[in-house]
């Protein structure tokens, strides 16, 4: 009987599937079986895995037809043999010792559950989650400690199998946040009685760029968005059973509608532009679930957390008539990469302005927020019709970074000052974060 059972989900995974092996082979714990469970595949997945799994007999592939993520990484629970067993993406890491280090802490501990720690990497700057540094420095977790609320991702987690199947919790058929029900329909099973962290295990999570190669949770679709408010509302009913009669169970309940907010506005309001009215629909009633529920502390934290979001606007024209950012775009600046990182800013409250003939990317073409002027007095008219409390004006192609208008407008600079001076003060913050990334 293998340490770890390893089970990588894979769908259309060639690209980066051999990285995700090879840190299985990495590892100092070599006792482990890996499944890789190819869910229909139409590339070169299966490929890949088949070799892999003739050559080192801890691999295993196991293919199916598609039936989505869930049901990829319920066949590997049925199938597995280890005592413990993770989840990995196939296009995540493991860090060479991450697997020993888990097992070290379970065999230790006696726990049911080992939760590491959880680094960024790809398309944006390289960084550990801090909610899951907190929960790995400890040697033992409460199951109701709130930063567990914040750290849904599957990878940095290793489960006692034995346990695992004894709650019977499996991942639920639904396409975002499937990875938070499961995880916390588990931590809030009466079966688990014990929970570890260990700093020695570290999960690397693949950021894909969202203009480029964006993953599931960087698209917005109605289905998405209903999946997300099924995965809060199955996670609030296990804290509602496990937590019933609790004096807990009010700030525990508003933690979980906060979660809620910060996820609905954050994944999918501030990607308005890449919405439709049917898609904003649904946002709005997940909206006033969660307002419905909060209580006033909680609902003032949520307004300071979305400061620069003075008011939200449920269709597309309403909104692009409430713009709190105009931005003027000469014909220097009015290239495919500036309007592309105007629309991917996570403010996405803003009209732009562009003279005839710029280079606007097809996706946006049709966005009511778009204005396409005469040349001829484009500037002057332009000034008249922007509707924006404050003015950016851009001179030359900058693929702007997605938070500067956010950070601008949450900054604390006074309105008046930053009426004035929002030009200048966005190529000083644009200026400092290509320094910081470099």
């Amino acid at each position: 009987m293998p340490k770890v059972t390893v089970v990588i989900p894979a769908y259309n995974a060639e690209k980066y599937l051999l990285q995700t092996l090879q840190c299985l082979t990495a590892q100092s714990l070599q006792d482990f079986e890996a499944l890789i469970v190819d869910d229909g595949s139409t590339d070169g997945t299966a490929t890949i895995a088949a070799r892999y799994a003739a050559e080192d007999p801890r691999m295993r592939l196991i293919q199916k037809e598609n039936g989505g993520v869930s049901s990829a990484r319920n066949e590997g629970i049925r199938q597995a043999v280890g005592t413990y067993i993770l989840f990995l993406d196939s296009d995540d890491i493991l860090t060479p010792g991450s697997l020993e280090a888990f097992a070290h802490a379970l065999d230790r501990t006696g726990a049911d559950l080992a939760i590491g720690r959880l680094q960024s990497f790809g398309a944006v700057a390289e960084k550990f989650n801090g909610f899951a540094d907190a929960l790995a420095r400890c040697e033992t977790i409460d199951k109701y400690n709130k930063n567990l609320l914040w750290n849904f991702l599957v990878g940095n987690k290793c489960y006692r199998l034995e346990t695992l199947r004894r709650t019977g919790v499996t991942f639920p058929s639904i396409g975002y946040s499937e990875e938070g029900a499961f995880f916390m329909e588990f931590v809030l099973s009466p079966e688990v009685r014990r929970i570890t962290g260990t700093m020695d295990a570290n999960m690397r999570y693949r950021r894909h760029d969202p203009a480029l190669d964006a993953s599931v949770s960087q698209r917005v679709t109605v289905r998405l968005i209903s999946d997300f408010l099924a995965a809060i509302d199955r996670i609030h009913a296990a804290a509602s059973r496990a937590l019933e009669g609790s004096p807990a169970w009010e700030a525990y309940e508003q933690e979980i509608f906060y979660k809620g907010e910060y996820v609905l506005l954050s994944q999918f309001y501030r990607l308005l532009w890449q919405t439709d009215d049917e898609m904003l629909r649904v946002i709005e009633q997940g909206h006033l679930r969660f307002l419905a529920g909060m209580t006033q502390a909680t609902a003032a934290r949520v307004r300071r957390l979305n400061a620069d979001l003075r008011q939200l606007y449920f269709d597309l024209d309403t909104a692009a008539k409430h713009p709190s950012v105009s931005v003027i775009l000469s014909r220097e600046a009015a290239d495919a990469a500036t309007i592309q990182a105007l629309y991917l800013q996570s403010m996405p409250l803003f009209d732009l302005f562009v003279p005839e003939g710029a280079d606007v990317p097809a996706r946006w073409r049709n966005c009511p927020n778009l204005h396409i002027l005469p040349e001829k007095g484009f500037r002057a008219a332009a000034r008249r019709a922007a509707k924006g409390r404050c003015m950016l004006r851009l001179r030359k192609s900058c693929a702007a970074d997605p938070r500067v208008l956010r950070f601008l407008l949450r900054s604390g600079v006074p309105d008046r000052l930053l009426r004035i001076g929002f030009t200048p003060l966005f190529r000083l913050v644009q200026r400092v974060t290509k320094e910081r990334a470099a």
